[in-house]
């Protein structure tokens, strides 16, 4: 009698267990969604902020791959003075032999070809043919910055790090004892962005806040509507100072910029490129107090009369304005561009002129 009476004890708790069971199924526990409720951190149970999926940063271009020693294997060096004498020889000021060229005082810049020793004093013979004094130019490496190649539509805005930067735990705050430095260049995603102060903020992290001025941000954009959805084009964005690479609606590269300076604004609108430059020497007002010379300019490709977007060798203040109107690209960018732009300079060709049947790339320059 009693095991009729356990047996049956079984069969009802059994068919609460199915029940409870069948209702777990039949309700299940709300997934937590990704959602920001507008200016509050208080996410309830059911928010994750974005911040905490760990998106993958755009994909970095293997170091293996690229350096600026196997891209760029010219010597280049700032003539600190001006003017100055270039000879033929290295002997000649000591036989009274007049100079072959004068390089003039201003913002002067060659390329060494190789080096002599004369009577003890070093010389170094430029491509622009002549020797000068060893003592009067200064040797620069070229930025080894280089750009990424992005997500066909990265899920959220990303930026690189101007300069040296403590987070701080909310916008507008100080950083405290344990906010984190971030590194001039690198690069982080901005998972959203607040007003404090009549100052943008972006959050970059957990309690990780960084002012929009220390950043240069890019976002995804929709093509412009003269360009074609299977068509190359390049967008810059002269208030970030970024530049992305599309193919039709695909963002395939991305990288930093150094744009007109006020005084010199690159001219914004849409072009085309219209011609290509391997190599080439660059010199501009002459006779005024910023007159430039550079020999050897790396990779130009000119999309609107004499404005170019071009490797430039003698600085690193990518992200920031810095030129006479041309766009200035870290010489691996330059390349990279070069290669992937329209007319497609062949093997050995020193330049290449866009056509009816081979048009040039779109650009697109805006604020």
């Amino acid at each position: 009698m009693r095991r009729w009476w356990i047996v049956l004890a079984l069969i009802v708790v059994g068919i609460g267990v199915l029940a409870v069971t069948a209702s777990a199924e039949a309700t299940p526990v709300p997934a937590k969604k990704h959602c920001n409720p507008e200016d509050t951190d208080n996410w309830g149970p059911n928010c994750e902020p974005i911040y905490r999926r760990r998106l993958p940063l755009p994909t970095v271009i293997s170091s293996g791959s690229w350096s600026i020693d196997q891209v760029l294997t010219f010597t280049y060096a700032y003539v600190m003075t001006g003017p100055v004498a270039v000879y033929a020889n290295p002997a000649d000021p000591d036989r009274g032999v007049a100079p072959m060229r004068m390089l003039e005082h201003g913002y002067v810049w060659v390329r060494l070809m190789e080096q002599a020793i004369y009577q003890g004093r070093l010389w170094y013979l430029t491509d622009g043919g002549g020797y000068v004094p060893a003592s009067l130019v200064a040797i620069y490496k070229p930025s080894n910055f280089r750009g990424i190649l992005a997500l066909p539509r990265p899920a959220v805005p990303f930026a690189w790090v101007l300069q040296y930067s403590q987070a701080s735990p909310q916008p507008g705050a100080k950083p405290d004892a344990t906010s984190r430095l971030f590194g001039r260049y690198e690069l982080v995603n901005i998972y959203d962005q607040r007003e404090a102060g009549g100052q943008i903020w972006y959050r970059v992290g957990t309690d990780q806040w960084l002012i929009q001025t220390a950043v240069a941000k890019v976002e995804w954009r929709a093509r412009p509507p003269e360009v074609g959805p299977d068509e190359k084009w390049i967008e810059i964005g002269l208030f970030e100072q970024t530049l992305a690479a599309y193919e039709g609606d695909r963002m395939v590269y991305a990288t930093l910029v150094s744009s007109g300076l006020p005084q010199w604004a690159t001219i914004k609108g849409i072009f085309r490129i219209h011609s290509k430059y391997t190599f080439g020497p660059m010199v501009g007002r002459e006779g005024l107090p910023d007159f430039y010379a550079l020999e050897d300019v790396p990779w130009s490709m000119y999309f609107f009369q004499d404005y170019a977007l071009h490797g430039a060798y003698w600085h690193d203040g990518f992200g920031w304005q810095h030129s006479h109107g041309c766009v200035n690209l870290a010489p691996l960018d330059a390349k990279w561009l070069f290669d992937w732009t329209s007319p497609f300079v062949p093997q050995g060709w020193g330049s290449k002129a866009a056509t009816p049947a081979e048009q040039g790339t779109w650009v697109w320059v805006h604020d």
